[in-house]
């Protein structure tokens, strides 16, 4: 069925289309809306195990140094991203959030973070292994 003024918005909304600019506008606000809709965006994680220490490496195409937090709590250590609104510079929307449980035997005082195009490394140091001797202390 053909109502008057229907042929104009289709005419407008194809000139839309082929805006690239419009495009790229569009698609960052649907991703963000999806996130924060609920959306899960997950990042590429690995862990590569050396004699010293474990690298947790993490991926994140598209995610500047600024919008970048990693926190460790005791054993807990998480990475994550924020997003700050353009608009209302308060506002900052989670892109994602993945903690990782480090093991008893990681010398958390050591523990560094680096930022590598694109690529967060986390360097987890081991703790020495074998027994130790601690010094005996004498309350005077």
């Amino acid at each position: 069925m053909f109502l008057p003024g229907n042929r104009e918005r289709k005419v407008k909304i194809m000139k839309l289309i082929k805006d690239k600019k419009f495009l790229q506008n569009i698609a960052q606000y649907i991703d963000l809306t999806n996130t924060v809709g609920g959306g899960v965006v997950q990042p590429q994680v690995k862990m590569t195990k050396r004699k010293r220490e474990a690298i947790l490496q993490v991926l994140l195409p598209g995610i500047s140094l600024e919008q970048c937090q990693v926190m460790l709590d005791k054993n807990q250590l998480t990475v994550m991203a924020l997003h700050q609104s353009e608009q209302q510079q308060a506002l900052q929307i989670p892109l994602f959030n993945q903690g990782f449980l480090l093991p008893p035997f990681t010398d958390f005082g050591q523990v560094r973070v680096e930022y590598i195009g694109q690529e967060l490394r986390v360097h987890i140091p081991y703790l020495p292994k074998g027994p130790r001797f601690l010094e005996i202390e004498q309350p005077e």
